[in-house]
């Protein structure tokens, strides 16, 4: 019987929750005066010497309603002011407080214990001595009014917090997700009714963050919003297998959302993806990226890229190929922002930072055992390395980032290989960080600092990796760096190249794990290799080619 009230409570329209909150007040409020008329009138039957006193005279009401007027003025014009003052910076704060069980359920029992001893007082001018309800209103229900009306607005000033709007939010999407999952596990049919309001409450509490992220200036309220709509979507992304395909019809509340506005031509893919509650989330936090991009919030910024791999481990996990295929986008997306923002402003951080998140969620792939996704992320993340080296030629702080995008890939290549992958999928990712920096033709010396087209750091990269091959006893593939390396050495020739080379060496023997400055992710130096023991087996390797090379122009 629950079970399926509870079910007709949320499919069928029903009343607002102040109308309910004041049909429920009044029904206790009547049951709490029945009950004292009982128990009065027993009593005075069973024990007629200890509630004698309740027989003779009568009682004073008269201060009661000047009290209950003075708790009720207190509780509601505290109420009105605090709420009043908080809509200016929390939008539709209002329509948070009037889905508060809590608090409409305490504000009708104030407001019917008020009216409740206006109603004595009439009884008791028509000559009626309600004994039971005099006790209760007295002696039960004023002062509970009383004790409970500072505790309340302590409770709406704590619940009125930015933090707390948040997590308020959180849980009413939350709970509703679940709720739907077993209302539809039960075969629910079809109503295009509950679709569309269903749709509206999850777009509307999206949106509802969404506002509040524009609105509050906190950071720490800034990254709870981020959280939230993290764990909202990684929570409907666990309810959504139990949701009929006609869920996912788009109803007028999601096509007239504003972030499907420019997406009409895709609201057919998106009914048949079954996607249009994360891409929702995807555009709010994506543009909640770029804001913080412009506003020079590096470490919020860097949060939209964390979360972003936390709900591609959930998808990941769930094994949603078309999920994961648009968290892809999503990432080389926002990975086009950071390019885009520090070209123009000739700052590294942020790419550096969302560098660091592309390369967490491309291991992700390798743990999931998902080799064709993760070629095709690792081609774009040496694709935008290329535009990143480019680009620097004009702005000299992303040279660094071509570094941080080949010291990703080494880490990714690494892993691969501790994963024993196949060979020949090994050595085409491998192909792809050797690709990397890798302009068309290489430029001859033009300054001292950048003495030809590859980057020394890449280079020392490169270099630590073969290292690591060759302690894995794996020389085929320190091989095939080495053949890239003495490429170099048509430009620069082999005199050249030699003394480039050792001087690389040397500053791989001299590199600490640590270095002596810090940054977003500690001070770990990017540069080093712990198999520096295995440089003179890479010696041999360059020596070997550089005499393969000498021979062949000789001939």
């Amino acid at each position: 019987m629950l079970k399926k009230l509870h079910r007709w409570c949320l499919t069928t329209p029903h009343l607002p929750r102040s109308l309910v909150a004041f049909a429920v007040s009044l029904a206790a409020l009547t049951l709490l005066d029945s009950g004292a008329q009982v128990v009065v009138a027993h009593l005075k039957r069973t024990a007629p010497t200890l509630f004698a006193w309740s027989v003779a005279g009568t009682f004073d009401t008269s201060f009661a309603p000047e009290v209950w007027l003075s708790v009720i003025g207190l509780t509601l014009g505290t109420l009105i002011i605090v709420i009043s003052i908080a809509a200016q910076n929390i939008p539709k704060i209002t329509e948070l407080y009037m889905q508060d069980w809590i608090s409409l359920i305490y504000v009708w029992s104030l407001v019917l214990g008020g009216a409740h001893i206006f109603y004595i007082k009439v009884l008791q001018d028509l000559g009626r001595q309600p004994v039971g309800s005099i006790l209760l209103n007295l002696y039960g229900l004023l002062p509970l009014a009383i004790l409970t009306a500072l505790p309340y607005i302590f409770y709406i000033l704590q619940s009125i917090q930015p933090e707390s709007v948040v997590q308020q939010i959180y849980r009413h999407q939350s709970r509703y997700m679940s709720q739907l999952a077993v209302i539809f596990r039960d075969r629910f049919s079809y109503q295009p009714q509950f679709l569309r309001r269903s749709q509206a409450y999850l777009i509307a509490g999206l949106n509802q963050l969404d506002d509040l992220l524009a609105y509050v200036a906190f950071r720490g309220t800034q990254a709870e919003i981020i959280s939230a709509v993290s764990e909202l979507l990684q929570d409907y992304i666990s309810c959504k297998p139990n949701y009929p395909d006609y869920f996912f019809r788009l109803s007028g509340a999601v096509k007239g959302d504003i972030a499907f506005k420019t997406m009409f031509d895709q609201f057919s893919q998106i009914e048949e993806n079954h996607t249009f509650y994360e891409q929702k989330c995807f555009r709010l936090l994506g543009n909640a990226y770029v804001r913080f991009l412009e506003e020079g919030q590096f470490p919020l910024a860097s949060l939209c890229g964390s979360q972003m791999c936390a709900i591609a481990q959930h998808i990941l996990s769930r094994g949603d190929d078309i999920l994961l295929d648009l968290i892809i986008i999503r990432f080389n997306t926002m990975m086009r922002f950071a390019i885009k923002h520090g070209n123009r402003h000739n700052e590294a951080r942020n790419l550096y930072n969302l560098a660091f998140h592309y390369r967490r969620f491309i291991e992700s792939l390798v743990h999931y055992q998902r080799p064709h996704l993760t070629q095709k992320c690792v081609n774009h993340l040496r694709a935008y390395g290329n535009e990143v080296y480019e680009l620097a030629q004009s702005s000299p702080a992303l040279y660094f980032i071509v570094d941080v995008f080949a010291a990703e890939l080494k880490k990714v290549l690494i892993l691969v290989n501790e994963q024993r992958w196949e060979e020949r999928l090994q050595l085409e990712l491998l192909e792809e960080m050797l690709r990397l920096d890798n302009p068309p033709e290489l430029r001859p010396p033009q300054n001292s600092d950048r003495p030809y087209g590859k980057s020394t750091g890449v280079r020392l990269l490169q270099m630590g990796l073969a290292l690591f091959y060759l302690a894995r006893q794996q020389p085929q593939f320190a091989q095939r760096i080495v053949e890239d390396m003495v490429e170099d050495a048509v430009v620069l020739g082999l005199s050249e190249f030699k003394r480039l080379f050792h001087q690389n060496c040397d500053r791989l023997r001299q590199a600490e794990p640590r270095f002596w400055e810090d940054t977003d992710r500690g001070n770990a130096n990017l540069y080093y290799s712990e198999h520096t023991e295995q440089l003179g087996a890479l010696q041999t390797l360059v020596d070997r080619a550089c005499h393969t090379l000498e021979l062949a122009e000789s001939s």
